[in-house]
Formats: structure tokens, sequence, C-alpha cells
């Protein structure tokens, strides 16, 4: 568990309940995702036609398999920061002290 929940939630019980709703849906899309192969599918169908996959195609798988984890250049880029707040500060809407 990262310290991002206990250092916003002074009962521990809170914290890990807090973290488990947060990363249960992630992890359980990543989890089914590599079930079906995962990000190797892009080496397992190159193999398949003797040669590299079309740039828009291999694009696609890597962006499905990204795309649960929150790992797309977009997702990274514009959710809120996971730092915790300096003293006076707003947080974000990932802190729920805020």
């Amino acid at each position: 568990m990262p310290a991002w929940c206990p250092a916003r939630d002074d009962d521990p019980v809170a914290a890990l309940r807090h973290d488990d709703e947060m990363r249960r849906p992630a992890v359980n899309a990543i989890v089914l995702g590599n079930r079906e192969l995962g990000p190797e599918a892009i080496t397992a169908r190159a193999a398949e036609r003797g040669g590299p996959l079309p740039h828009g195609e291999a694009g696609k798988i890597a962006h499905r398999c990204k795309e649960p984890a929150g790992a797309t250049a977009t997702q990274v880029n514009d959710r809120p920061s996971w730092s915790r707040p300096a003293p006076g500060e707003r947080g974000t809407d990932l802190d729920r002290s805020a």
C-alpha cells in the first residue's frame, strides 16, 4: 500500500479500505487483460506474421493494455497529483480531506 492513504487518514482500517477501493477496479482490469496475453500480444502477432506489426495495430494493442492501468499518456498527464498538499494548500480530488 502506498503511503498516500495512511497519510490522509488517521484510522488504519479506513486507510486500507480506501486504498482497496481505489486499486481494485484497475488491478482487476489488468489481471483480466493479461489473461488474454496482455502486451505480449504484439510480439505473438508479429511472430505469427513473421515480421513486425503495422504501427497502428501495435499501438492499439499497447493502448488497450495501458488504459486499465491508467498509464496512457493522457491519463498520466491529466490526473491529479498524488503528492500530499503542503500545509495551507488545497488538496486534489484524490484527497478525501480536502
